[in-house]
């Protein structure tokens, strides 16, 4: 096992967070102590803080000067875990890893530029980045760079556009024996639009995807439920292909509840567009990485980095952490403990602080594709 005191103070001080959010994991929007750990250490790193950013409490900005003009480079951090799971995405390691980078770049008083260190609560809801680019938190960054752990190293090259649904259907509560004829079952319309949904899986592009869960039902077995919901999830790797998926799922949930004579409500709970991997930022990459020019990490997975990556350059490199292991599962949790995990992070911090160094070197060099947008 590493000895601590051999790392650096960043090293340390982030390894320590990593393994404080892997103990204790908060879900989207309530990752209050992830968020004030991290505020702690950039404040205490010179960091000027603003939080709360785009009315999402557990938002920040950090931003420092380096060593005169040049740049400005945004830093993405993650922190929020899954419900009933943990950290099954790792985002305890990239918040680690990004923080590492951060700090170490901190007194960089040697290299030009500015450096801003995003806190953005609730990828896993798409819910966090979108609103905070409406709300500025990206204005003036030059180029964003983060990390996630996979089973490769590589660049991100493809994620598709994502949008999540909450269908609650609204019918009769009748006794299913006595008077069934006076009720209607929210459960028939939210199971009518569950089958409708996977036939329609069979029109669609290749890399589409649809897939839903019942999320609440009322009642007893034997009282006709006047309430029942879905959580529906598509996924598309293009903008007019998830179009098409959202117009879809609207169209079913109307006609799923026009059929069994009851009520819906179709809520659009968030939305993140596909990821654009910049040529430039993944050639500095896989230079520092040391891999072949072209080595990407290719998923039918979402994030909402797709709405930074549509909006400034981004680049997302992938560090080894684990063996492959099923995406959101309790093994990959576990996984996301493990001392080979925080020695990957480790690895992708120092990767992430050789690309920005090089960056603000010579940000023409690495900017020559058009800024997406």
């Amino acid at each position: 096992m590493r000895e601590m005191e051999k790392r650096s103070t960043a090293a340390e001080r982030s390894e320590q967070l990593a393994r404080h959010l892997h103990a204790n994991p908060e879900t989207g929007l309530a990752e209050f102590d992830a968020s004030e750990r991290c505020v702690r250490l950039l404040s205490e790193s010179g960091f000027g803080v603003q939080r709360g950013i785009a009315s999402l409490d557990t938002s920040f900005v950090a931003e420092k000067p380096l060593g005169g003009d040049g740049p400005t480079v945004g830093l993405v951090v993650e922190y929020d875990a899954l419900p009933e799971v943990g950290h099954g995405c790792g985002h305890n390691l990239i918040c680690g890893g990004v923080m590492e980078a951060a700090l170490e770049l901190a007194d960089r008083s040697d290299m030009p530029g500015t450096l801003r260190v995003i806190g953005t609560p609730a990828e896993e809801l798409f819910a966090g980045k979108a609103p905070m680019l409406e709300a500025g938190a990206f204005d003036g960054v030059d180029a964003a760079f983060t990390y996630h752990p996979s089973d490769v190293v590589a660049v991100f090259g493809t994620l598709n556009g994502a949008a999540l649904f909450e269908l609650s259907f609204q019918g009769l509560a009748s006794h299913a024996a006595s008077r069934p004829w006076d009720g209607r079952s929210a459960l028939d319309a939210a199971t009518l639009a569950m089958h409708a949904l996977a036939m329609e899986r069979q029109y669609q592009r290749d890399g589409c995807r649809i897939h839903a869960t019942v999320e609440s039902v009322s009642g007893s077995h034997n009282v006709l439920p006047d309430t029942a919901s879905l959580r529906v999830n598509v996924r598309a790797p293009e903008d007019d292909l998830l179009q098409g998926l959202i117009e879809s799922v609207q169209r079913i949930a109307e006609g799923s509840a026009h059929a069994t004579a009851t009520a819906v409500t179709v809520s659009l709970l968030s939305k993140a567009r596909p990821y654009l991997m910049h040529e430039g930022l993944a050639r500095l990459a896989w230079d520092v990485l040391g891999v072949p020019n072209g080595t990407t990490y290719d998923i039918s997975g979402s994030s909402d980095l797709g709405d930074i990556s549509q909006a400034i350059p981004t680049v997302c490199v992938t560090e080894v952490g684990w063996s492959p292991a099923t995406w959101h599962s309790r093994d990959l949790h576990d996984a996301a403990g493990s001392e080979d995990a925080y020695e990957s992070m480790h690895r992708a911090a120092g990767v992430l602080t050789r690309m920005v160094e090089r960056f603000v070197a010579s940000p023409h060099e690495w900017l020559t594709d058009p800024t997406p947008g």
